[in-house]
């Protein structure tokens, strides 16, 4: 894409018309040194524009700040016409113009912030059903001690060990329960119920 192609508009002209009408612009370009900057271009999300600070001080709280505000690229104090051009035609191709200084110290944000994030874990939901058969798993019953203990076929028992695991992203029986509780924060059943249950089990296992 040459510059030509590139229709630029000021912050003004996108408050004058709606958004689908600003949707034909390409970029805009914004005084980095105006008020509440980073909250104008905040409010540009909505419009699929390239924004451009200019006359940024070159700094990696400045540049950070802006950056996370919603801006596509930047010019320093110190730019002229030519990096005006550059760094909007490497915003509009999604691409950076910047000191590879600053484009380090952009990558290194990424990583701190990555690195600061709480864990994401998955969204997990298991039946009633199902957290009845992982309380019998989690005592070390098989499949028929659950089959007889919750009086369901042993086929059905055995499609509910294999969703559990896949719910779970467990491989093994063993570790069903561990990974229950890490992901929901799952428990089993209470001391008093696991000692008969284990009571039964264990009846059974010797008859």
């Amino acid at each position: 894409m040459d510059i030509n192609d590139v229709t630029l508009c000021s912050l003004r002209e996108i408050n004058d018309h709606t958004h689908a009408e600003a949707r034909r612009y390409d970029a805009a370009l914004i005084n980095a040194s105006a008020p509440n900057v980073e909250q104008v271009i905040s409010s540009l999300a909505k419009v699929p524009l390239a924004v451009i600070a200019l006359g940024v001080e070159e700094t990696e709280k400045r540049v950070i700040g802006l950056a996370e505000s919603g801006a596509a690229g930047y010019v320093p104090l110190s730019g002229d016409i030519d990096d005006v051009v550059r760094s909007t035609r490497a915003a509009v191709r999604r691409e950076m113009h910047c000191s590879p200084d600053i484009a380090f110290q952009l990558w290194r944000h990424i990583g701190l912030m990555a690195s600061q994030a709480p864990e994401q874990k998955p969204a997990v939901h298991l039946t009633r059903r199902e957290q009845e058969v992982l309380s019998l798993i989690s005592l070390g019953a098989s499949n028929q001690q659950i089959s007889r203990e919750l009086f369901i076929e042993l086929r059905t028992v055995k499609n509910h060990v294999h969703n559990i695991l896949r719910k779970l992203g467990a491989k093994r029986r063993g570790e069903a329960a561990a990974r229950a509780h890490e992901l929901v924060g799952w428990s089993a059943v209470t001391p008093s119920d696991a000692q008969g249950r284990r009571s039964r089990n264990l009846g059974r296992r010797g008859s």
